[in-house]
């Protein structure tokens, strides 16, 4: 088993950046959504409801100075445990992790998996956005087979193309798709780095 969670959640915390209080922002409220709960803004892409999940309390023990005191290491802990662990990424092959982990973290770990059971051909029922044994034989296939090296670059443009459908495109779209850019630079090289190794 490989992990690059190190290397990937460095990239993801680069991207994300520090603290931020925007009004229209539903990750910047307690409840989710704006004008829901209390308006205490993010830090390190971390939202508002994810610390009320992570800190087990209520939502008004989450206040603007508990999310600007989350630390690198509170980061990646909340990042292990609600994106990391939940998409099974230590046993995606190197690239796709990347290419998965990032994307859950900035858009949801059910768009995730689902956008890679798609891009691995499953169908139906089997869309779930839970990546369990099912998806992980899924993706080993499709790796092994000749059109393998084009994940990445699929993932890349279903990405992409869930931006371009965001609410918020006409604000984000542009940072969102140079994300995309430098996420699969990322996802390239972590690729290449592996089949060097092995």
């Amino acid at each position: 088993m490989q992990t690059n969670f190190l290397t990937i959640t460095d990239f993801t915390l680069g991207e994300e950046g520090l603290y931020q209080c925007c009004k229209s922002d539903g990750g910047n409220w307690t409840g989710g959504a704006q004008g829901h709960g209390f308006l205490v803004g993010t830090m390190r892409g971390i939202s508002a409801p994810t610390m009320v999940r992570w800190m087990g309390c209520g939502p008004g023990n989450v206040t603007a100075k508990v999310m600007r005191s989350i630390d690198v290491p509170t980061f990646r802990a909340i990042a292990r445990a609600f994106y990391w662990r939940p998409l099974n990424c230590d046993l995606l092959p190197a690239g796709i992790d990347a290419m998965v982990a990032d994307f859950g973290f900035n858009a949801g770990i059910r768009v995730a998996a689902r956008q890679l059971q798609a891009a691995v051909g499953m169908k139906g029922a089997a869309l779930d956005g839970d990546i369990g044994p099912a998806t992980i034989s899924a993706v080993l296939d499709t790796m092994a087979a000749p059109a393998g090296s084009r994940l990445i670059g699929t993932l890349t443009d279903m990405q992409a193309a869930y931006y371009r459908n965001c609410r918020q495109f006409n604000v984000c779209g542009e940072s969102w798709i140079d994300r995309t850019i430098r996420r699969e630079a990322l996802a390239n090289t972590l690729a290449k780095q592996a089949a060097t190794t092995a």
